[in-house]
């Protein structure tokens, strides 16, 4: 990449170009317009759409796995608690972003099926998150919050699973779902 082009700066609009239009619909062209590069360049750089995918999916994990660890680092909250803001701020977020979700989990959507390395690396990505969350869940087990009849690891991916299941029927129908994610989440209680 030449000295003209800041790298995360390309990686960054473009990864707002991949989630707003999708993989499919998202053109080279207009890739390189909206990012000020020429075709010369990006392919020197990128080497193809789907590596300038899989670059801006790899960013996304890195910027949702701090995220995520800041969202869970308050250290006076319970673990449960930890997890109930973290959700209610996630879905704040997609209320204000007008339900874009989650940028792998679009990706997994429009791609798994069609791209092995879209499928390998959104995978990848995922289970980082599920990672970051477990320690919370693990810790909400042994303060009694949660059975502890799944290991944490199930639990995290149930949890982060539900989540995109609310999110997907709160953008149908357009309406909040923080009630029925705290119900889904105060349900899994153990006391």
């Amino acid at each position: 990449m030449n000295h003209r082009h800041n790298k995360e700066k390309v990686i960054a609009k473009g990864m707002e170009l991949f989630w707003n239009e999708g993989f499919h619909s998202l053109g080279v062209d207009k890739i390189c317009r909206e990012t000020g590069m020429t075709k010369g360049a990006f392919y020197n750089t990128f080497k193809s759409k789907e590596q300038f995918l899989l670059t801006t999916l790899k960013a996304y994990g890195d910027l949702i796995e701090a995220h995520l660890k800041t969202q869970l680092s308050n250290n006076t909250a319970s673990a449960f608690d930890k997890l109930v803001a973290l959700y209610k701020e996630m879905l704040e977020s997609q209320l204000q972003n007008g339900f874009k979700g989650c940028f792998v989990n679009n990706m997994m959507s429009e791609m798994a099926t069609l791209n092995m390395n879209v499928s390998k690396l959104s995978d990848e990505q995922f289970n980082r998150f599920i990672k970051v969350i477990e320690p919370t869940v693990q810790q909400a087990q042994n303060d009694g919050d949660f059975e502890d009849n799944l290991s944490a690891k199930q639990l995290a991916e149930i949890i982060h699973t539900m989540f995109f299941g609310c999110l997907t029927r709160a953008k149908s129908l357009k309406l909040s779902t923080h009630e029925s994610m705290v119900l889904f989440l105060h349900a899994l209680k153990s006391k």
